[in-house]
């Protein structure tokens, strides 16, 4: 193919890449006005199509709900905020960004840079999404300042596949640590199903080496020819440089131990981190050697925010690293606990209502035993476009996916798998989770709008056909 040849059939993707592009700047509005939104919404649905008239008595049943649910995730968006938190603490590491400086070492042609981030992101992500995310970012700007010739917009693309392919199907899985998790919020209506039974599934694992896979070959193939492909911006060299000395000039004002007072020599020394470090991972030992049923068992939300919070504390080495790099990582948890309290709105009102059942009974009627799952797998993902968090999300699905697959006799832990699936497929086309990542790498989220639409296909045609044949192996 000609570069000429190849420039004309990139057009109707580079032209539907602008138009999904200007709708989501034009009309998505920032997640917490979509929440207030949602609300709404959901207060005048409850209202209106629930039995028991239009009176103030029903109004105020509603209001009620509302009020009383507020705060009934305040635990689980605690528990999303240290995911987040401590998922930057690990990936901003000295260790981690050493090993992916040694990868960015390592010089490779364009198509093994895009495929090596693609990996990176994807496997990353799988362990842990924070740490991914950011990890698989950092990875790319290494990569700029050492002049790849891979197109810069697919990297970036590449750094973010893992957000919308293998995460919530993986470790830190928001819905799947959830109902692994006793006495989490939707409990009553999904159980406590352990991570045996939906991320370590053979089912979710064959499909996340699918999706792997898939993508890393369609990441090789998208890469552009030479006359085609788009550079780093020449700016990012210079803040990398930047970045080096400053890191440097850090690691030497680490080992002066001059004039510091006894404040300053404490928070550069290893033993307070060292200590308290080495106190949680000896919990974490008695913990698991304690369960009789095997570690996934002990797979739950606190776990795995314990063991990644101590890990991140130990390989910070310092008091001081570890409260800088916390104090960053904090900025993105603000989101969670603004817009948690307001999910927990809406579930008290459609419990309330009850208008959980007769969504329910409208999942039992459109749906059959067979077909409930990939009916969840979409409904999950076209809901993810306008409601970008699958924990928050999940508080509005729970109630009536819960009611619906226990009426049409659906195993629970295969409508948790659906609904994980579904969740993640639409983070391709969805800029929220993208933000940290493209502030990180100076792009805009046209820029790579067009390739992750192709992602979205892949992925999208797999999910389908794989929760179509879904209940033979659950």
């Amino acid at each position: 193919m000609t570069a000429s040849t190849e420039r004309r059939t990139r057009k109707p993707l580079e032209r539907l890449s602008n138009l999904l592009s200007d709708i989501c700047v034009r009309w998505i509005p920032d997640p917490w006005i979509i929440v207030v939104l949602l609300t709404m919404v959901a207060g005048a649905v409850s209202f209106f199509a629930t039995p028991g008239g239009l009176g103030l008595d029903k109004a105020e049943t509603i209001v009620r709900g509302w009020g009383d649910g507020f705060w009934g995730l305040l635990e689980f968006g605690m528990q999303m905020a240290l995911m987040l938190l401590s998922g930057y603490v690990v990936a901003s590491s000295p260790p981690v960004r050493r090993a992916l400086i040694w990868v960015a070492d390592r010089q490779a042609g364009p198509k093994r840079t895009v495929a090596t981030v693609a990996l990176t992101s994807m496997i990353l992500m799988w362990i842990h999404w924070g740490i991914g995310l950011i990890a698989a970012g950092i990875l790319v700007r290494y990569y700029a300042a050492r002049d790849t010739k891979a197109d810069y917009r697919l990297l970036v693309a590449a750094a973010y596949l893992g957000m919308a392919g293998t995460f919530h199907a993986g470790l830190s899985s928001s819905a799947g640590l959830l109902v692994a998790t006793p006495g989490h919020f939707a409990e009553e209506y999904f159980g406590v199903i352990p991570m045996s039974q939906t991320v370590f599934s053979p089912f979710n694992l064959t499909l996340v080496l699918i999706t792997i896979v898939a993508w890393t070959i369609t990441a090789i193939v998208l890469q552009p020819g030479p006359a085609d492909t788009v550079s780093p911006p020449a700016e990012l060299r210079e803040k990398m440089a930047a970045e080096f000395e400053a890191d440097r000039e850090a690691r030497d004002a680490a080992k002066r131990t001059g004039e510091r007072t006894p404040v300053e020599i404490i928070e550069n020394s290893r033993w307070v981190n060292g200590s308290i470090g080495l106190l949680g991972l000896v919990y974490v030992v008695l913990y698991f050697s304690s369960l009789e049923d095997g570690i996934l068992q002990g797979l739950t939300l606190n776990s795995v925010n314990f063991i990644f919070l101590f890990v991140g504390i130990l390989m910070h080495g310092t008091p001081k690293a570890l409260l800088t790099a916390a104090q960053t990582g904090g900025t993105f948890v603000w989101g969670v606990l603004l817009q948690f309290p307001f999910y927990a709105g809406i579930l008290g009102m459609i419990v309330a209502s009850g208008l959980s059942e007769r969504i329910a009974n409208a999942f039992a009627t459109v749906a059959s035993e067979q077909t409930f799952a990939v009916f969840v797998y979409w409904y999950s993902a076209i809901l993810n476009f306008f409601v970008p968090s699958g924990g928050s999300k999940f508080a509005i699905e729970a109630p009536y996916l819960g009611e619906a697959a226990q009426t049409l006799g659906v195993p629970l832990d295969l409508t948790t798998v659906a609904y994980i699936w579904g969740d993640m497929s639409t983070n391709a086309l969805q800029p929220f989770w993208a933000l940290p990542l493209l502030a990180l790498c100076g792009l805009s989220f046209r820029h790579i709008m067009g390739f992750l639409i192709i992602f979205a296909l892949v992925t999208c045609s797999i999910g389908t056909v794989a929760f179509l044949l879904a209940p033979l192996f659950f």
